[in-house]
């Protein structure tokens, strides 16, 4: 029986091979469903673009049907104003004085209004007045009025036939026709037709919507009551232009309740008038949505075949493919298994050994009949020590079956000899029947290559202590070649400072003994001689407590200190010093109730060595400078700033300034210990010391305490 392979890395497996053929579809469904939706579009954008020049074509036929309709209804009434011109009765009213023969006129004009159905007829004479109205029943007014500056009036004056559109508020479009009357080839007057041009409605199309309207843009005609009278800029304020096959171009209006209308425009040159005609495209857009959905559907039904077309063929080659593809697995796991690098073993159920590839039997040195039957537990050592191989090959048939992974297990040679193996079971599934694959992988030379390597661990932890060690003892020695170096400098420092007073006080005693011996000059001489002496000796108790306070241990307690009594305390002990030297010392003003943490003494200690540091280097700089000290509190600390105006510290100096028996001044004028000492007691209270150049010209030391 020969045990499946287990699935490699090179080859993937029927999941991912499912997996890229689902994606491979859902790309395919998703560009033929972009395609659809294109094409879908393409087909309905075309389809709107045939309805609208079909509509365009219909209304332009209607449009040139209903001006021809107007034009005729126009027609006419041309004949009216000459006919009126060559009545007798109307040249003899323009000729007679007496206005009484203007009913006789009048009710001949109402017969022929009657007949010719116009909007109304009447005579004007040379003044423009009317003397005859075909309305005299109801409009008395008109004679009141003159009408010679109507244009209709100057035209027939001016010997033309007179034509004009008259729109205004309140009354119903008119259209006037005039003809000159002559009597004798003298002017008259003029014979004048009112047409209403609401009678003309009847005239234009039935079917959709229409307006006509002035060259002003003012609709005075229209197939809805609410169009009359407004602006055409207004009811086509929200159109948009579409081109059309041919270059041709038209105009869609939406109406306020949605509806989308296509406008057709023709002005009239001689009338002034513009035609507009307005058709509806919802046919269209429902011929265009039928034909969308149309391609859309047969572009479905297309993909639906070629799908079942494609999956039909697929299905064919996959079963061609897998009864290939089993031939060929059932002769490639045969050659797997007998190169593979690692020992495969298959079990059943039992935990007995089914099937041993040539690599198992090479690492337990055993032949195929030797182990046919037995049970893997046998081919391997101390399995008690060993709690989950031992538990996964005792639950075999069990259906709480866990596999082990990598597992170190010891195995048995055939001869008797151990070795370290890696040991893997788990189930094959792929077997009717329960079936388990073992991997054993010989990690004798791992082993002896980690024993290596921790050995050579090992030596190296060894070097790096004894490194370590040497380490430490060459700092030691460094540490008390410094101490040796610094005790030096403070012997050297001592040692010339105390040589002079001590010379100077031997030179004093010898004077004072041989005084001893001359009486006469001991009262005058030895009083002076014992001061000098008295001073030297102070000098030298001077110079010896600086060593002492620097070796000073300092008291463990601190407690809240006014810094403004510090400070005024020291300013008074270099009053004398900063008035000698041209000093002035400034100091911004101080809380009393300021507190910072520590004592007095040692407080007075930091401001009287600094302060002096300031009077030296304003000295050296030539005298006569200032002295500035500013206090900012905050929250938790306080800021004190002391800057001079001398010459500043050198910059070689600035990372040893207070290190002990560093200083910058000749031999003989201090040991180096002031800045040292300052260091040490703030760093026991608690705070920082900084020091730098200042921005124009002598040195800032910067200091931060805690306040109490």
């Amino acid at each position: 029986m020969l045990p499946t392979p287990a699935t490699t890395h090179s080859e993937p497996g029927p999941g991912h091979a499912l997996s890229m053929t689902a994606r491979r579809m859902a790309a395919w469904a998703v560009l033929w469903c972009l395609l659809m939706l294109i094409g879908a579009s393409l087909a309905g954008h075309q389809s709107r673009l045939w309805s609208l020049n079909a509509l365009h074509s219909q209304g332009s036929d209607r449009l040139l049907h209903s001006i021809n309709r107007v034009r005729n209804a126009l027609k006419e009434y041309r004949y009216l104003p000459f006919l009126l011109t060559q009545n007798a009765d109307v040249k003899r009213l323009l000729q007679s004085d007496r206005p009484q023969q203007w009913s006789g006129v009048s009710r001949y004009l109402e017969q022929m209004n009657l007949v010719a159905g116009a909007g109304g007829l009447f005579i004007l004479n040379a003044q423009g007045r009317v003397l005859a109205y075909s309305h005299w029943r109801d409009g008395e007014a008109l004679f009141a009025g003159s009408h010679m500056h109507a244009p209709y009036f100057t035209q027939a004056q001016a010997g033309e036939q007179g034509r004009y559109f008259s729109l205004q508020a309140g009354q119903a479009p008119a259209y006037f026709l005039s003809a000159p009357v002559y009597v004798q080839q003298q002017f008259a007057g003029a014979a004048v037709v009112r047409i209403n041009l609401l009678k003309l409605v009847p005239e234009l199309p039935e079917r959709g919507e229409f307006m006509v309207s002035d060259d002003q843009g003012l609709v005075f005609l229209a197939s809805r009551p609410g169009w009359q009278m407004q602006s055409l800029t207004e009811l086509s304020a929200q159109q948009r232009q579409v081109m059309l096959e041919g270059a041709l171009k038209v105009s869609l209006w939406r109406q306020p309740d949605g509806k989308e209308m296509l406008a057709q425009q023709v002005r009239l040159d001689d009338l002034g008038w513009t035609f507009t005609i307005l058709t509806s495209t919802q046919a269209l857009q429902a011929r265009s949505r039928v034909v969308v959905l149309m391609t859309l559907g047969g572009g479905f039904a297309l993909g639906l075949l070629l799908l079942y077309l494609r999956e039909r063929h697929l299905k064919k080659r996959s079963q061609q493919e897998t009864r290939s593809a089993l031939a060929r697995n059932e002769a490639q796991q045969r050659t797997i298994i007998s190169r593979s690098e690692v020992g495969l073993i298959t079990l059943d159920s039992g935990g007995e050994i089914l099937f041993i590839n040539p690599m198992a039997l090479r690492q337990f040195g055993v032949s195929r009949p030797l182990v046919a039957g037995l049970k893997l537990s046998e081919l391997l050592a101390g399995l008690e020590g060993f709690l989950p191989v031992q538990r996964a090959l005792s639950r075999l048939n069990e259906r709480n079956f866990s596999p082990v992974t990598g597992y170190e297990v010891v195995g048995r040679r055939g001869d008797g000899t151990e070795f370290p193996l890696l040991f893997s079971i788990r189930r094959m599934r792929r077997e009717p029947s329960s079936q388990f694959l073992v991997t054993i992988i010989d990690i004798s030379r791992r082993k002896k290559l980690e024993r290596a390597l921790r050995q050579a661990n090992e030596s190296l932890e060894q070097k790096v202590a004894l490194r370590t060690q040497a380490l430490a003892d060459a700092q030691q020695a460094l540490v008390q070649a410094e101490k040796l170096a610094a005790l030096g400098r403070m012997s050297s420092a001592v040692v010339h400072e105390l040589n002079q007073p001590l010379t100077a006080m031997r030179t004093y005693i010898a004077i004072c003994r041989q005084l001893t011996t001359q009486p006469a000059m001991l009262q005058e001489y030895l009083p002076d001689n014992l001061q000098r002496l008295d001073e030297l000796a102070q000098r030298m108790t001077q110079l010896t407590r600086q060593l002492k306070v620097f070796a000073y241990k300092k008291p463990p307690v601190l407690g809240p200190v006014s810094l403004a009594v510090v400070i005024d305390q020291t300013r008074l002990l270099f009053r004398e010093r900063l008035a000698s030297g041209d000093i002035r010392f400034e100091c911004s003003a101080l809380d009393p109730t300021l507190m910072v943490l520590g004592d007095s003494a040692r407080l007075e200690q930091i401001f009287s060595n600094l302060i002096s540091n300031g009077c030296d280097a304003i000295d050296s700089a030539g005298g006569a400078g200032q002295l500035q000290l500013t206090v900012q509190a905050l929250p938790e600390r306080v800021q004190i700033q002391l800057t001079d105006t001398g010459s500043g510290i050198e910059l070689a100096m600035m990372d040893q300034l207070f290190e002990p028996f560093i200083t910058s001044k000749p031999m003989g004028s201090g040991l180096g210990l002031g800045l040292a000492i300052v260091a040490s007691i703030v760093a026991d209270l608690g705070g920082e010391i900084s020091a730098h150049n200042g921005d124009q010209a002598g040195a800032c030391f910067e200091l931060w305490l805690q306040r109490a």
